[in-house]
C-alpha cells in the first residue's frame, strides 16, 4: 500500500497531530453498533489499521482485544500505550493471518481508503471474513463517498506544549476518480532545528455500491450506515452468517445476463 510519512517517520507525532479525534465517543458507538448486529454482548475484537492504539485503549476494558497495523513504527506507539497484555501483529490488512478469530472486526479512520484495486479490497475483506466467528460483524469505516467530496479545501492543524511546536497544512483536491491530499509538516522542538516534511495521499473515491460488492463478494451480508460522523465516509457493517447459512454472494454480481449487476445500498441512520 506503500508508505507514509505520518505512519512512519512521524509516528511518534500522530496522536498530537490528531488530537481532536474523539477517541472515547467513536469506540462507544461503535461498542453499540457490534452488540446491535452481533445481537450478544461482544466477548472479543480486533482491530485492523490500529495506529498508536487508541481505539484498542478504549475499547479493552469492556471486550479482549487485538490489534493489527502493517506500519512497525505505530505498532511501537500503540504497544507503549497498550502494555505486552494486548495482542499486536504488524502485518497488511490483506495478508494477515492469526490463529484467532473474533466476534467483532473494526478497520476504521479510513484505513481502507489506501486500498486502491477492487481486487485489493475483495481481499483484504475476505480475509477479514476469515478471522471472524460465524454471526461475527466487521465494521468498516470507509473513505469519503464520491457524491460527498466537497471540492478543494485547505486546513491549518496545530499542537504545542512546553517542548514542542507542531504545524500541519493540508490541501486537497480531486483528481477523476481519486482525492489527492498534500501534507506539510513543520515540527519544533526545544533544542533543535526545525523539521521540515511533506507527504502525498492518493486514494480512490469508492462508491458506496462498489464497497459493498467487496462484502458480500467475501461472504458478507451487508449494508452501508449513512448518518451522523459517518454522513460523508459511510460506516460498513457486514455480518458473516451463522453456521449453515452460509453462502456464496459472487453470482449477485453476475447480472441476470452474466454480465454486470450492481448490488443495493441499505442507507440505515447511525445513532
Amino acid at each position: 500500500m506503500g508508505r507514509k510519512i505520518l505512519y512512519g517517520e512521524l509516528a511518534g507525532y500522530y496522536d498530537r497531530i490528531y488530537q481532536f479525534k474523539d477517541y472515547r465517543r467513536e469506540s462507544q458507538e461503535i461498542l453499540r453498533l457490534a452488540r446491535r448486529y452481533l445481537k450478544r454482548r461482544p466477548r472479543s475484537l480486533l482491530d485492523v489499521g490500529c495506529g498508536t492504539g487508541h481505539h484498542l485503549e478504549e475499547f479493552a476494558p469492556h471486550v479482549r482485544v487485538a490489534g493489527v497495523d502493517e506500519s512497525p513504527e505505530m505498532l511501537r506507539v500503540a504497544r507503549t500505550r497498550l502494555g505486552r497484555k494486548v495482542p499486536l501483529t504488524q502485518g497488511d490488512m490483506r495478508r494477515f493471518s492469526l490463529r484467532t478469530h473474533f466476534d467483532v472486526l473494526t478497520c476504521l479512520f479510513s484505513a481502507i481508503g489506501y486500498l486502491r484495486t477492487p481486487h485489493d479490497r475483495d481481499r483484504a475483506l475476505s480475509n477479514f471474513y476469515r478471522h471472524l466467528v460465524p454471526g461475527g460483524v466487521a465494521l468498516v469505516e470507509g473513505w469519503v463517498l464520491p457524491s460527498r467530496w466537497r471540492g478543494t479545501s485547505l486546513s491549518l492543524d496545530t499542537y504545542e506544549d512546553p517542548d514542542i511546536r507542531l504545524a500541519r497544512v493540508a490541501s486537497a483536491w480531486r483528481e477523476g476518480e481519486d482525492s489527492v491530499v498534500e501534507f506539510q509538516y513543520l515540527i519544533g522542538e526545544r533544542g533543535q532545528r526545525i523539521r521540515h516534511f511533506a507527504e502525498v495521499h492518493r486514494q480512490p473515491l469508492v462508491p458506496a455500491e462498489e464497497m459493498l460488492g467487496s462484502f458480500r463478494r467475501a461472504g458478507f451480508r451487508a449494508k452501508v450506515l449513512l448518518g451522523g460522523r459517518y454522513r460523508d465516509r459511510g460506516l460498513y457493517v457486514g455480518v458473516r452468517p451463522p453456521l449453515g447459512e452460509e453462502r456464496d454472494y459472487r453470482s449477485d454480481f453476475r447480472g441476470r445476463s452474466g454480465s454486470g449487476g450492481s448490488p443495493r445500498v441499505s442507507k440505515v441512520r447511525c445513532p
